[in-house]
């Protein structure tokens, strides 16, 4: 079994945030280049220096990172798409750091964004993929929660974690957020 590198040599600098809407006009496009100036504002980097991009969207469809390379002016030496939700971001700095550790980049931007209009979250569910649409929605499946319920359920039964193990963490994460000026959410949680 192969043992995973350390990541000695990469360094993690200037994250930004684009003030969540909950509902835009605006195109994923847009946000998208909102993060990627405020980036280049923020760092005093010249976008020419930015050679590797990683684009993390689920409305940005039908376009992908190419595309966006094209919208924002950029060459990248390296490119990465990773529609995968939640856990884009983690995987995003991974993938950037070894770019970076194996010299296909210098200066890698790890951009996410996504929009919002009325419904079109149900929408984007509806045709999310083709196990989705053919194998849980006709049963009624409502999203993430429930899969999340289940997966929750096994990891109680076979390790003994109580609800309130899980509520300590809701907690934790809430009050990490909270020092965040664009948290969503402003109050404390208490179990």
């Amino acid at each position: 079994m192969a043992h995973r590198q350390s990541y000695e040599g990469v360094a993690l600098a200037l994250p930004v945030t684009v003030p969540y809407q909950r509902y835009s006009t605006h195109s994923a496009h847009w946000f998208l280049g909102r993060a990627l100036q405020e980036l280049v504002q923020q760092s005093g980097l010249d976008k020419a220096q930015i050679d590797g991009l990683t684009v993390s969207s689920f409305s940005l469809a039908p376009d992908t990172a190419i595309g966006i390379t094209q919208h924002m002016g950029l060459v990248p030496r390296w490119l990465d798409h990773i529609p995968n939700g939640g856990a884009s971001g983690v995987m995003a700095l991974r993938r950037a750091a070894r770019a970076v550790q194996s010299g296909d980049a210098d200066i890698v931007a790890c951009v996410a964004a996504d929009t919002n209009h009325v419904d079109s979250f149900r929408q984007m569910l509806g045709g999310f993929s083709y196990f989705s649409r053919d194998a849980s929605y006709p049963y009624g499946a409502g999203g993430p929660n429930s899969m999340f319920a289940f997966i929750t359920a096994h990891y109680m039964q076979r390790y003994g974690a109580q609800r309130e193990d899980f509520g300590r963490i809701a907690v934790s994460q809430r009050a990490n957020a909270l020092k965040n000026d664009n948290a969503l959410f402003k109050k404390a949680l208490t179990l």
